[in-house]
């Protein structure tokens, strides 16, 4: 019997749980996490903290389950995040985090006058640019570098002295720094830096001996490559398999189809996710914490935050439509708009907290509909459903709306970590006891399907028109809005 411990390394914190063969899971634990940040751009995370914080969730497995049966670890983990590693392999500085936005005045310098086709994507965000900005503020921990890894590739290497990473979590930095003529070593940045590349299932050794505390039971398991968290879940979902979609729904959202081509689609982000298929699709900015915030404003308290929906749910709907922008924070995909804002159009004296509630659920719905519309149309490729996962897939009625906005059936996995499932799939596809990630975390029969209701669909194929609309209109406004002090 195979016993894989699967870790999700997260910005807020670490989760981990032992599976068996069969995929019951026979112990969890978690354990809190937090980035750095002091509102000046500034985000960084303690490496050491995660290490700590993989001997806390050891300890607390090992007293629910034996930990020296594990045969097989996985670690998957939040991208857009480096650490930077010395020759010795020690870690020289906290992680720079995947919100860290420290680097644009040194991209801009470093970029001026350089024509080259790299440059094209480049921003604050992308790891390169974070590198530079080492360079420039830091030159001593610069020079010292030799080495630069995700943050699973991290947890990997104090696992197992083997540094390694995969071509899905690393796209971003092969992209500058491989090929003909790679820009980041016209830049100055050696390509050296990189670890060996290969796939999130290879094996990259095993837990070398005498760890400390519990991790020191995990000698001689099998530590697999595993990759970021999105790609992850994606895999936990069952969804690697060009036609399908996915929704991975946090605070805020990652929507994308799978297809067996690369495809440009507007304001959409095109990735390859493994052997014949790529991603199409890619973050937002909104999700359930439009929810989260039209809840709180509407029925505040302390009772349970899905009490309080149920109950204003629960409210008599009005017919007249309602139609809610959820641009709280503005939009990455699929409009890449920093100054878009929310607003409800169409609202009456007719309408209730309940009408408002699904409003800002349908809202959300039609932006899934707005990225899923330009994927196929650019792919040729038609979901047959899509798969969600996350925070927002606990309410039965918001998978309901989705289904009938996009128009296909929408599965729900029962408040499963995606995460935790998709690096047990890796695991399993690693060990070769599985033939493909598709096959070794596909569990339908532990899904609730969401069936689109023919006259909801019709509904939503009228409204979703004026929906484009008001966004443009809104677009226009939120610009205005944004320039409104100083234009006075």
């Amino acid at each position: 019997m195979n016993t894989i411990l699967a870790v999700d390394l997260g910005g807020s914190g670490m989760k981990a749980a032992l599976f068996g063969d069969d995929g019951a899971i026979l112990a969890e634990a978690s354990a809190a996490l937090a980035f750095d940040e002091d509102g000046s751009g500034r985000s960084e995370a303690d490496v050491g903290r995660w290490w700590a914080a993989l001997g806390e969730v050891a300890e607390r497995l090992g007293a629910e389950a034996d930990l020296a049966a594990v045969t097989a670890v996985a670690v998957c983990g939040l991208t857009r995040t480096q650490v930077l590693l010395d020759g010795d392999g020690a870690v020289l500085r906290p992680a720079i985090g995947f919100r860290d936005a420290r680097a644009g005045d040194v991209l801009r310098e470093a970029l001026a006058g350089v024509d080259h086709p790299g440059t094209a994507g480049l921003n604050p965000f992308h790891p390169l640019a974070r590198l530079l900005w080492v360079r420039a503020h830091e030159p001593s921990t610069w020079a010292a570098t030799r080495l630069v890894l995700e943050p699973k590739d991290a947890i990997n290497f104090a696992l197992t002295g083997t540094a390694r990473s995969d071509a899905i979590s690393m796209h971003q930095l092969l992209g500058v720094m491989r090929g003909d003529d790679p820009l980041g070593p016209r830049l100055g940045i050696a390509s050296s830096i990189l670890p060996p590349i290969g796939t999130p299932t290879d094996v990259v050794g095993t837990v070398r001996p005498g760890l400390p505390g519990a991790l020191g039971r995990l000698a001689g398991a099998r530590v697999l490559s595993g990759s970021n968290d999105t790609w992850t879940a994606v895999a936990g979902l069952g969804a690697l398999t060009p036609g399908r979609a996915y929704c991975i729904s946090g605070s805020s959202e990652v929507f994308g189809l799978i297809a067996d081509r690369a495809a440009p689609a507007e304001g959409l982000i095109t990735l390859p996710w493994g052997a014949g298929m790529w991603q199409i699709g890619g973050p937002g900015q909104n999700g359930a914490n439009a929810l989260a915030f039209i809840v709180d404003r509407l029925a505040p308290g302390e009772a349970p935050f899905a009490d309080r929906l149920a109950a204003l749910l629960a409210q008599p709907v009005s017919p007249e439509p309602l139609l809610f922008l959820p641009f709280l924070h503005g939009e990455r995909v699929p409009h890449w708009d920093a100054d878009l804002r929310a607003a409800f159009v169409g609202l009456s004296a007719s309408h209730g907290p309940g009408d408002m509630v699904r409003a800002v659920m349908e809202g959300v719905a039609f932006v899934n509909r707005t990225v899923l519309g330009r994927a196929e149309a650019a792919t040729g490729c038609r979901a047959d459903e899509v798969r969600i996962a996350g925070g927002g897939a606990l309410s039965d009625t918001w998978s309901q709306i989705r289904a009938d906005v996009l128009g296909r059936p929408v599965r729900t996995f029962g408040g499963r970590e995606m995460g935790l499932a998709g690096a047990f799939a890796i695991a399993r596809v690693g060990l070769g006891l599985a033939p493909s990630l598709a096959a070794a975390a596909d569990r339908s029969g532990d899904s609730t399907l969401f069936a689109p209701s023919p006259e909801a669909m019709r509904r939503a194929d009228a409204l979703f028109p004026l929906f484009g609309k008001a966004h443009d209109r809104l677009a226009d406004l939120s610009r205005r809005l944004a320039r409104f002090d100083d234009a006075r």
